[in-house]
């Protein structure tokens, strides 16, 4: 499931999202909405993803996220994801050097507070 989480107000170029638990085409609509109106107010976004656990992913909502990305890559310029999963870490590592022009880092949910720190600067 995805959930939006709450960051200060003066930061709307921000799209804060937990992840936990399965992820369904339903939970992806929701945040692309949010993705789509925040697009129309700022040319680039910024991602800030908590994963606490990652279930099973449709393969609907597979294919939205990558026709989202593909549509919107170049609207955005960081994304920070905060996990403990040291598989994710090495896979956003991977990510973030397929995808040229977005800066993307791994931290541990011991280094919440620096990333969030990290993705507004």
């Amino acid at each position: 499931m995805f959930k939006l989480i709450e960051f200060p107000a003066d930061t709307d170029h921000v799209v804060a999202v937990e992840v936990d638990g399965e992820v369904e085409t339903r939970d992806f609509d929701k945040i692309l909405e949010v993705v789509e109106d925040k697009l129309n107010r700022h040319d680039k976004l910024r991602i800030y993803v908590e994963i606490k656990s990652l279930g099973k992913v449709s393969p609907q909502a597979l294919f939205d996220d990558i026709k989202a990305a593909v549509k919107h890559w170049n609207r955005f310029d960081k994304q920070a994801v905060v996990t403990d999963n040291t598989t994710l870490h090495t896979g956003v590592k991977f990510a973030g050097r397929l995808v040229p022009g977005i800066e993307v880092r791994a931290f541990t949910f011991n280094e919440r507070e620096p990333a969030r720190q990290w993705i507004i600067a």
